[in-house]
């Protein structure tokens, strides 16, 4: 039995067909099924099976599949340890930076005190974009430009965020567009797209970012752009402003050693794609290495010193919060211990019963908790150790429910998940005995004195949204909006269990509300039959449903999620869409909202958070630490975002946490239990340095 075999067993079980997992696997079919038969040999019973045409998987083959994930997790797992304990912390680690980047951050870095005292290979490249995600293949961290908005980088990469930068429009002093303002372009007047119609563009060559924000300014004017010279290199476009009446864009903080005397700036009005994201990409295994982490902490610090004008000269500080949800918060679930790992798979191959796999989920659970409060936590969850999923295993225990394994899977970032079609085949309703009531009963008893015990269940309007066309075929619904009333009513049922055996604080999951900010996802869901028109009105108005009447002294927030498994995600797209109906038009006490990422816009959108007004304000927990990966954030930089955030939303309605739990499934992210708690102390600190 070999790792590449179980991987084709596995693969096959999640992507449906051998063509499939050829095409993953960049091998031949023939390849596949060769595998599949030595695995096959070696076990001695049937692992698949004909379905007319398609190669399917038997009831063994299924179960050695699933075991074949706590085989490679285990791996990994071990894989990561070597390298957390083992790595050499002085090997080379390779930067490569574009010109104005390594200008800006080179020096400091190599003056910088770097733990490990690695040593530092590099070099200067200025490509395209798209020619940036193939150096990763070469270099260890490239730092690589984007302009905001742009085309993201490509999912398989890890892509660390630097810094946004805006780019300035620069001329010589004394030029049409000269107001004489000697503060900079922080003081300076913005100056709108119409006033630059006319102008002579010395701009960057095609296929580079800038050259793309020329033609966004120019498209905002209404008019071409006239471009008078192509030129790559910030520090002759500046010898040449001087020397001309050309203008052009310089970045505002990497571009400082251009702005010699004799040259002026002026920052872009609003409505123009005027910024350009400064990201670190690398392969996600690279960020596994000590040394190349030590390494982008210090990148992380250098580019956080670049804009101190953007950050409070004084930073505000907020008042601790004595109730949920807390100052520090994480969503939910936590990555999967190996003792947990290695009792599911041996029930999978036949060598422990139901109850041996619950005592290792309680010990575990009671781990967990433990673990929770020594880092500093006010709140504990069960790490959700006793689902396979953060949705299906809920719905499942719902009278007029069925949840089935389906055909294909989602498609997350480039990884496909293990998928399951939900059949509403009967009146919906919440049974007086949830397998999860017992699951948060078990919680609150192990809840040391002064930590609140957390529980999360899906949003009703997640089960709505995943129902397909067929999901209400013969039941007792005749379409999507007639399941409203009844899913309300079950949900409050839910709400009023779980508070009467001991829940004060109950989050819901809710993957919906950043599908509706994505054109593609909203396209799917009509296609599944889903009326589009309105539907945020009336997920708003299914969500107060649910919560009508619920006990004052209950807290209810909700977990904004972009889709996330193994590190990978679904939706793009900012909260802009649905930021009205969400924030302002739902009755939750708080909101966690992911902001790892350039995925999830700008925090615009907390403008429509209803400011304080007597009883429980509303609380926006900022989710600005990944959980997708280990590396982590600069405090300096986390800290000043919530400063960012804070400009739209008081301080005293933000917190802080992870940007999503790290293990939305069994599978979990692509990071180590060590990283995972590094993150979780790291959300304790920083929100003990902002808010008292």
């Amino acid at each position: 039995m070999e790792l590449a075999q179980l991987r084709a067993l596995r693969e096959l079980r999640d992507r449906g067909s051998i063509a499939a997992v050829a095409a993953a696997f960049r091998v031949t079919p023939s390849a596949v099924s060769q595998q599949l038969a030595g695995l096959q040999r070696s076990v001695g019973v049937p692992l698949t099976k004909l379905e007319g045409r398609r190669t399917v998987l038997t009831a063994a083959g299924a179960a050695l599949a699933d075991a074949a994930v706590a085989v490679e997790s285990a791996l990994i797992d071990a894989a990561n340890s070597i390298t957390e304990f083992h790595d050499d912390t002085a090997a080379p680690v390779s930067i490569s930076a574009f010109h104005s980047a390594a200008i800006a951050l080179f020096p400091g870095l190599m003056n910088a005190s770097i733990a490990g005292r690695p040593q530092l290979v590099l070099r200067d490249q200025d490509l395209r974009q798209a020619e940036y995600p193939a150096l990763v293949a070469d270099v260890d961290l490239v730092i690589a430009q984007r302009l905001v908005g742009s085309e993201e980088w490509p999912a398989q990469l890890a892509v660390v965020p630097l810094l946004v930068e805006p780019l300035d429009v620069a001329f010589r002093t004394g030029h049409r567009l000269d107001t004489g303002d000697a503060g900079g372009p922080d003081s300076a007047a913005p100056v709108s797209a119409a006033e630059l119609r006319g102008a002579q563009w010395i701009a960057a060559h095609d296929d580079f970012p800038l050259a793309a924000a020329v033609q966004a300014i120019g498209a905002a004017s209404g008019t071409e752009p006239a471009i008078a010279h192509r030129v790559g290199d910030f520090a002759v476009t500046a010898a040449m402003l001087a020397a001309s009446d050309c203008i052009a864009l310089l970045p505002r903080h990497t571009g400082a050693a251009y702005r010699g005397q004799g040259l002026s700036t002026r920052p872009l009005a609003g409505g123009v794609a005027a910024s350009r994201r400064i990201d670190a990409l690398a392969r996600p295994d690279t960020l596994h290495r000590r040394g190349v982490r030590a390494v982008l902490e210090a990148l992380r610090t250098q580019a956080a010193a670049l804009a101190p004008a953007e950050r409070p000269a004084r930073r505000r500080r907020g008042s601790a919060a004595a109730a949920a949800p807390f100052r520090a918060e994480v969503v939910g679930s936590f990555l999967r211990p190996a003792s947990l790992r290695r009792a599911h798979a041996r029930r999978a191959a036949g060598a422990l019963d139901d109850a041996g796999v619950r005592a290792a989920e309680d010990a575990a659970i009671v781990d967990v908790i433990a673990k929770q409060a020594d880092a500093g936590l006010k709140l504990a969850t069960d790490g959700e150790f006793r689902r396979g999923s953060w949705q299906y295993d809920f719905f499942a225990g719902l009278d007029g429910v069925t949840v089935t394994g389906a055909e294909g899977g989602v498609e997350l970032g480039g990884v496909r998940t293990t998928n399951r079609q939900l059949f509403v085949d009967g009146r919906l309703g919440f049974p007086r005995e949830h397998p999860m009531l017992e699951h948060f009963r078990f919680l609150r008893d192990h809840a040391p004195a002064g930590v609140t015990p957390k529980m999360t269940i899906p949003s009703p309007a997640v089960l709505h949204f995943r129902l397909d066309r067929e999901g209400l075929a013969g039941g007792a619904y005749v379409d999507h909006d007639e399941l409203f009333d009844d899913l309300a009513r079950t949900y409050r049922d839910a709400v009023r269990a779980f508070y009467d055996a001991g829940c004060r604080y109950l989050q819901f999951d809710d993957t919906t509300w950043t599908y509706l900010c994505s054109r593609a996802e909203r396209e799917k869901a009509a296609a599944r039959g889903i009326r589009i028109d309105g539907l945020a009105e009336r997920y708003a108005a299914l969500i107060n449903d649910a919560l009508a009447g619920r006990p004052k002294d209950l807290v209810v927030t909700t977990h904004v999620c972009g889709g996330n498994f193994r590190s990978a995600w679904i939706s793009t797209g900012d909260y802009e869409p649905v930021a009205e109906q969400l924030l302002a038009g739902t009755d939750y006490d708080g909101y966690f909202l992911e902001y790892d990422s350039e995925r999830a816009g700008g925090f615009e959108p907390l403008r429509h958070v209803p400011a304080a007004s007597g009883g429980r304000p509303k609380q926006v927990v900022l989710g600005l630490l990944t959980s997708k990966d280990g590396a982590l954030e600069s405090p300096e930089v986390v800290k000043a975002r919530i400063d960012e955030a804070a400009r739209h939303v008081p301080l005293d309605q933000l917190a802080l946490s992870t940007q999503c739990g790290f293990a939305s499934t069994q599978d979990g992210h692509a990071l180590t239990e060590a990283q995972q708690w590094a993150k979780v102390r790291e959300v304790v600190r920083v929100a003990a340095d902002v808010w008292r």
